[in-house]
């Protein structure tokens, strides 16, 4: 019933986009959380999944904090998104970015971005982060 609903997120915005792949990268998001989150944290990571392989890079997470009933807010940020290690045939693929609300270490909600990368003419590759509330 309602009472097993989870938290629930009403505001998403992952930036710069349509940027070179390594560009800084800041996510922000409103959410809402049905019960008190003692413990909560979001850990973000890049995942690039082919046929043969899955890659995850963690990008990092943010301090651990309480997080009362109701509504909240997140935002991570760091300098690159540095996942250039990974072979391009990787990362020329669908990508994900994903926003795990932790309580503890316990997974509370996971929030999926798309990541699609895209070399231009020249071979550099540029990012698009698709919103998955849009």
């Amino acid at each position: 019933g309602m009472a097993d609903a989870g938290p629930s997120i009403s505001a998403l915005s992952a930036g710069p986009n349509n940027c070179a792949l390594e560009e800084a990268i800041t996510l922000e998001m409103d959410f809402t959380t049905p019960r008190e989150l003692p413990a909560g944290s979001w850990r973000v990571r890049f995942v690039a999944d082919t046929a043969g392989s899955c890659k995850v890079v963690e990008l990092g997470s943010t301090d651990a904090q309480r997080y009362p009933e109701g509504p909240g807010k997140m935002r991570f940020h760091r300098d690159s998104l540095d996942v250039m290690h990974l072979q391009r045939a990787i990362l020329c693929n669908v990508g994900l970015m994903t926003a795990t609300l932790l309580d503890g270490d316990d997974e509370v909600l996971e929030v999926p971005m798309v990541v699609h990368v895209t070399p231009d003419s020249a071979g550099k590759l540029f990012r698009s982060i698709y919103n998955p509330l849009e």
